[in-house]
């Protein structure tokens, strides 16, 4: 009788471990890292980790702005979604003391770029880098 409870016990432990697996496996999602991007006069710098998660992906970062210049950073993003549509998201931040946290779900893409530029709190001006890859489907 000893021997049977010991085998039920040890099915139980190991259909729980089975059970568990997949909750496991969603919990890491993929993870990439991007940047650093800065913008042409340097003020400006962009970084962060782009996220493979339902639905779709995270862009998520911060965006820099240096402090004692004169002013604002700004992050500008451009991505293919998977069924040929196109999105963009822009960013500014005019904080020299403290980096702007984004957090931005894209949903499924084939690419994301990212460009930093510099400008005033309305508007870029200039001084932008080149776009740089951010993230794209096969590397």
């Amino acid at each position: 009788m000893m021997f049977r409870t010991i085998a039920v016990g040890a099915t139980l432990v190991f259909a729980s471990a089975t059970l568990a697996t997949p909750a496991l496996a969603t919990a890491n999602p993929e993870t990439w890292s991007w940047g650093s991007i800065y913008s042409a006069d340097r003020a400006g710098k962009a970084k962060g980790k782009v996220v493979l998660d339902r639905p779709g992906f995270v862009v998520s970062g911060k965006l820099h702005d240096a402090p004692g210049t004169k002013g604002c950073s700004w992050l500008k993003f451009r991505w293919t979604t998977e069924n040929g549509g196109h999105g963009a998201k822009t960013y500014k931040n005019c904080s020299g003391a403290k980096p702007l946290a984004f957090s931005l779900k894209t949903g499924y893409m084939l690419s994301i770029e990212g460009q930093v530029c510099r400008g005033t709190s309305r508007a870029i001006t200039g001084k932008c880098s080149s776009w740089d890859g951010v993230w794209a489907q096969g590397g």
